[in-house]
């Protein structure tokens, strides 16, 4: 049996958290960051498949920060980044893709289009 592909989600609401949970966990291990500090333990913990990341995070580095660290590292470089967010400006999705995200989903978000998305990444 082949092991479940690995997604790391930065998300610091716990509502959505929750949500991620439900929606993936059937089909993929999924750890959850609710801010920077356990983004890096998990980084250190694990080797990921796929980022889930949202922008906003009540930390002190946003979700753009992350996404160009993770671009840096070579294990990383070319690992599949979704952003979800609430922010929904075409300067935000912009922003994202030039840092190194491959996908752009703004909240609420469909569960189904969410994992059809994340089915073509892999």
């Amino acid at each position: 049996m082949e092991e479940k592909k690995k997604i790391l989600v930065v998300e610091d609401d716990k509502l959505n958290q929750l949500a991620y949970k439900g929606v993936l966990s059937k089909e993929y291990n999924v750890t959850i960051c609710g801010d920077n500090t356990e983004f890096y333990i998990s980084l250190n913990r694990f080797t990921y498949d796929l980022f889930i990341i949202d922008l906003a995070l009540n930390c002190e580095k946003n979700g753009i920060d992350l996404i160009k660290e993770l671009r840096q590292m070579k294990e990383y470089e070319r690992t599949p980044i979704i952003v979800v967010t609430a922010w929904t400006l075409k300067k935000d999705e912009k922003i994202s893709l030039e840092a190194g995200a491959d996908k752009f989903i703004t909240k609420p978000f469909v569960n189904k289009t969410l994992l059809e998305e994340i089915g073509k990444c892999f």
